[in-house]
């Protein structure tokens, strides 16, 4: 179930229809990621996809709507929320952070 999530955290998947898939109900469904990764559904579905969306930022020039979108949230509001829950920071703000973090190094580097 962990990883069917993680192969598949860009759809929009459902506790519904995850249940479904594997023959459990959405409570079993988080009965059973609580005991896996200690959070429900909802809250591993974001880590993850907070965490793609970390990486993309970090490695692409792609705005955050496309990042967004590409990580399987509908806005970029909802990125932002999900990115202030794991990251204490907006997306726009963890960008410009390691913008500014590389910069030092390249500074003390040189």
């Amino acid at each position: 179930i962990v990883s069917y999530i993680y192969r598949h955290y860009m759809e929009p998947l459902t506790p519904r229809q995850i249940g479904d898939r594997f023959g459990i109900s959405p409570k079993e469904l988080n009965r059973i990621l609580l005991y896996q990764v200690e959070m429900n559904f909802s809250d591993y579905l974001n880590f993850i996809r907070v965490n793609r969306a970390s990486e993309l930022l970090l490695k692409t020039s792609k705005s955050i709507l496309e990042v967004a979108l590409e990580v399987g949230y509908q806005t970029e509001k909802t990125l932002s929320r999900n990115f202030l829950k794991f990251r204490s920071m907006t997306p726009g703000k963890f960008r410009h952070s390691i913008a500014l973090q590389d910069n030092e190094e390249t500074f003390r580097i040189q």
